[in-house]
């Protein structure tokens, strides 16, 4: 076991490499190609991805705790279909008085943040809103009023968004079995503004 150990770090074959960042030495691998090692914008890249997975997922596991979470912590809701959809940028697509409601019902909701996941999110939403407070001023407040809205103007949302996931989102299916859900899911995507480009 210490010979291949040994033989691991030392006999391995070494080549030069040319690239952006001048020359580097590498290892070979066995079938005579070398493996760069990642770059640091690729290992920057990969736990940014890491990050998010565990925020989202975390998220979801919170909201999926009790059925009734999403109907009752609507703002919250739109912040994980958002992080699904936009990354990180959700934080800067989400309105700014939706993300303060959302931050609002996610520390009402959490009280114990030793899940990693959850305290970068908080974290992130946290600093997000300080930021955009900075740079926007203070929201008006419609977009969160529309989530507030009582039940029976929810319910004409939903169907509308029902009728447009149908024609216009066909990837919103993915999120679930359930009408009402994937027609929540629409309706939490119109809130959100679609990416520089799209």
């Amino acid at each position: 076991m210490l010979r291949t150990a040994f033989d691991a770090v030392f006999r391995q074959d070494l080549a030069l490499r040319r690239g952006p960042g001048g020359v580097r030495v590498v290892l070979k691998r066995a079938d005579g190609g070398a493996e760069p090692p990642p770059t640091p914008e690729e290992l920057e890249r990969r736990r940014q991805h890491a990050e998010l997975r565990a925020a989202r997922d975390e998220l979801t596991g919170l909201l999926d705790e009790d059925h009734t979470a999403r109907s009752t912590m609507r703002h919250l809701a739109v912040v994980e279909h958002a992080l699904g959809r936009l990354g990180w940028q959700a934080l800067e697509r989400v309105p700014l008085d939706v993300l303060q409601r959302a931050l609002e019902q996610f520390e009402e909701r959490v009280s114990n943040w030793s899940a990693r996941g959850l305290a970068c999110l908080r974290s992130r939403m946290a600093v997000a809103v300080a930021e955009r407070l900075r740079r926007e001023g203070p929201p008006s407040g419609e977009a969160a009023a529309a989530l507030d809205s009582p039940p029976d103007v929810a319910r004409q949302a939903i169907d509308r968004a029902r009728v447009t996931a149908a024609v216009a989102e066909p990837e919103v299916t993915e999120a679930g079995d359930d009408d009402e859900a994937q027609a929540l899911l629409a309706a939490y995507g119109s809130l959100v503004e679609p990416p520089p480009g799209r």
